[in-house]
């Protein structure tokens, strides 16, 4: 249907000041000569600041494919279009915004302008930036995890079973008719021998424990529990509530990763002899509740204890697979921490980025 001239001009008018991209239109010596309402908001200048008054030199900080000599408008001004390309804004604060631009030269008369249409692109910038560190991320866990999967099986089946040969040839030879400083010798070598053994097996276990993977996260967390009792002196009361199930390889591991993590932290730092570890399956969600009554930290200072790499490991494991971590702390009371992975139906993770393995 074709508008009457007067309707057709304001409804232009309407669009041009109204569409969320920036508009500017530059004469053929760099001026602005006219902007949209979308530009003014973009770079903090109002209307009457800008046209006919700002070149756009002024605003315009380059784009990848400018050259240093090149001026602004040599660069735009010389092609008839260019459909796509990013440049940087400069506002009016002196801030250097990363905008999407379109530029196309129209003929007005016998006079010609460059239309530029631009995109504030920050937002997506910054999204970008932190999928790509949480690709990264996600790429240094799972190669970390995969290096001590390997290290510990060299270490049981390697340096353990050569270990458990040299002791069962110890005891082989020390059933001999020997003198007694060489019976005494063997016995010291086989002791000595024995406590390496433990030593590699108990290495192994940290490194990746078999029951992990063998029969799954509840038991995994019990043995590891009651190496960490034996270890630290602290008394740990175990819950375990909702339906027992397998989980995902990856949501498993995340846990028990985030488990180590707290009960280690609070046996360093929280100078308390109990601790209280709750597991509830909610179906739809696996928590994981670490409570201490020790001395409590200020979370805001994380790093005056050295514990901020550690509960920022935390809280990326959990990102990583849709999930969630609180702390709550008070100096001289205790701190609290919890967990929420969602799950879907089978047991892994219910949101998850695309580039996880969803285990």
């Amino acid at each position: 249907m074709k508008m009457p001239q007067q309707i057709s001009s304001s409804f232009l008018e309407s669009l041009f000041q109204n569409v969320s991209d920036a508009i500017l239109v530059i004469d053929r010596d760099g001026m602005i000569r006219a902007v949209n309402r979308s530009f003014e908001t973009l770079s903090g200048y109002t209307v009457d600041e800008l046209i006919g008054n700002i070149n756009l030199c002024d605003v315009c900080i380059g784009m990848a494919t400018c050259s240093e000599e090149m001026t602004c408008v040599e660069c735009f001004a010389k092609r008839q279009k260019m459909p796509a390309f990013q440049m940087f804004v400069r506002t009016k604060g002196g801030e250097e915004l990363p905008v999407a631009a379109s530029s196309t030269r129209l003929p007005i008369a016998d006079d010609e302008a460059l239309v530029l249409i631009l995109r504030d692109i920050t937002e997506q910038q910054r999204v970008e930036r932190e999928r790509h560190q949480r690709q990264l991320t996600n790429y240094v866990i799972q190669a970390q995890e995969e290096e001590r999967k390997r290290i510990s099986r060299d270490l049981h089946d390697g340096i353990g079973q050569a270990l458990y040969s040299i002791m069962v040839g110890l005891r082989v030879v020390n059933q001999l008719q020997l003198d007694e400083p060489v019976k005494a010798h063997l016995d010291e070598v086989q002791q000595l021998t024995s406590r390496t053994l433990e030593e590699v097996k108990s290495l192994s276990v940290e490194l990746r424990p078999s029951a992990l993977d063998d029969l799954g996260l509840v038991p995994a967390i019990r043995s590891y529990i009651k190496r960490f009792d034996e270890t630290f002196g602290i008394e740990s009361e175990l819950t375990i509530a909702g339906q027992r199930r397998r989980y995902s390889s990856a949501v498993e591991t995340a846990l028990y990763r985030i488990l180590q993590e707290a009960m280690t932290n609070a046996a360093k730092y929280a100078d308390t002899d109990q601790l209280f570890v709750t597991l509830t399956d909610r179906e739809n969600a696996l928590e994981l509740r670490i409570v201490d009554k020790g001395v409590g930290f200020d979370p805001e200072h994380l790093r005056v204890k050295g514990t901020g790499l550690g509960l920022f490991g935390m809280r990326e494991r959990a990102s990583l697979l849709g999930g969630t971590v609180r702390i709550d702390s008070v100096e001289g009371v205790g701190t609290r921490i919890e967990v929420s992975i969602p799950l879907d139906e089978k047991g892994g993770p219910k949101y998850v980025h695309s580039f996880v393995d969803r285990g």
